[in-house]
């Protein structure tokens, strides 16, 4: 098993696998699993299941549930998925060799490790319907309905959140979520940020334009309609960039300013947002936010929701300013009006700066001391062993 013994720890040479929820869209989350592997375990990376993503050529990907039925289940969303991910999880018999599991995601909980393994568990997000967002359920077609099924997922997560030795959250808020809606003990919670390639970036990547830039997957909770009707008719253009299901309904909103560009390559991202007047970022109650780090290490200002953690990414009138969530835009609108008036104190190279604390060698050594941690908390030696005679 030598591929797998690539980390050392005091009690000596262990071996590691990292197992993901699941491959998706190339989202936060799977470039968090990504770099856990490059990290760990680059030989011994699994994942529950898999989209139509390409893993990157340095990882080699074992897809840990299978069969028919199973695939069956994870083409269809909801409660089918769920039980898929539920069933497939216990056992993971190609997990219960390994000292040290590293898992990312929540469907990931259901597994039930070997009493001897150590177990480090990377929360993205809390199931955010059935908790911090659950006045969403008001909204639903069948409310009472939707309240129910949220009953139940609490009541099956709240039974499966307490295995790990160590839970990693993606950032102060989560962790705060992890403990108030999981019950883990906060003893049992370290945050560690996202990885994120900073040094890859930067205001020098493409020369500075007028345009305005927004940069996520095209969902719901990521509320780029109300950006939309910010720039309807503006003598602004704004480029949204990423793809989804909410993409045709924004396109019916969007006004001749408004250009999509689907999702693009690694180098067309960075050149995009080094050389945008500004980022504009509305993603509801953020967990983390991966995309308004890349546009700062890119010496671009944010224009962000006061909200999650992008009220702390953002410095008013420094490196960008924030606003309150507002249905019609407006807000978005009077915050690009004092951008235009006013602009920011800090310089391309400051703003670059203000993401040094989200890179990758802040990530490693976060989630190096986690394990450290997670292997004292799984020794149950005795005391008085070896005993002296």
């Amino acid at each position: 098993m030598s591929d797998n013994e690539s980390e050392q720890s005091s009690a000596g040479k262990r071996s590691f696998a990292v197992a993901h929820w699941g491959e998706h869209t190339r989202g936060g989350g799977d470039r968090v699993a990504w770099e856990l592997a490059r990290i760990f375990a680059p030989g011994s990376y699994y994942v529950g299941w898999r989209a139509p993503v390409d893993t990157p050529v340095d990882l080699e990907r074992h897809q840990l549930i299978r069969g028919g039925v199973f695939a069956w289940a994870f083409r269809r969303p909801g409660i089918p998925r769920q039980v898929a991910h539920m069933l497939g999880w216990q056992i993971a018999a190609p997990l219960r060799k390994y000292d040290v599991v590293i898992t990312s995601g929540n469907e990931p909980l259901f597994y039930v490790p070997p009493d001897g393994q150590c177990w480090v568990a990377y929360i993205h997000h809390t199931n955010r319907r059935h908790s911090d967002q659950i006045d969403a359920a008001s909204q639903s077609r069948f409310p009472n309905l939707r309240l129910l099924i949220s009953t139940a997922t609490r009541t099956v997560f709240g039974q499966n959140t307490h295995k790990p030795d160590v839970f990693v959250a993606n950032s102060e808020i989560v962790a705060r979520r992890i403990s108030r809606y999981w019950g883990v003990p906060t003893e049992k919670i370290t945050v560690v940020y996202p990885p994120v390639d900073t040094e890859r970036y930067s205001a020098t990547a493409a020369a500075d334009e007028a345009y305005y830039v927004t940069l996520s997957r095209l969902d719901w909770h990521k509320d780029i309609d109300d950006i939309v009707r910010a720039f309807a008719d503006l003598d602004r253009e704004l480029l949204i960039v990423g793809d989804g299901p909410e993409r045709a309904k924004l396109e019916e909103l969007s006004t001749d300013n408004v250009r999509f560009t689907g999702y693009v390559s690694e180098e067309t991202k960075r050149q995009l947002l080094a050389g945008a007047r500004a980022f504009v970022f509305n993603g509801r109650d953020e967990d983390f936010g991966i995309a308004p780090v890349e546009a700062l290490a890119s010496g671009t200002p944010v224009l962000g929701v006061a909200e999650g953690m992008t009220q702390y990414q953002v410095i008013p009138s420094k490196n960008g300013y924030l606003f309150d969530r507002s249905a019609d835009g407006g807000t978005i609108r009077k915050a690009i009006d004092r951008f235009e008036c006013d602009g920011v104190s800090m310089t391309a190279e400051d703003i670059e700066r203000t993401a040094d604390r989200f890179s990758k060698d802040a990530f490693r050594q976060g989630m190096q001391e986690a394990v450290a941690t997670a292997l004292d908390a799984a020794d149950v030696t005795p005391d008085w062993y070896p005993p002296d005679h």
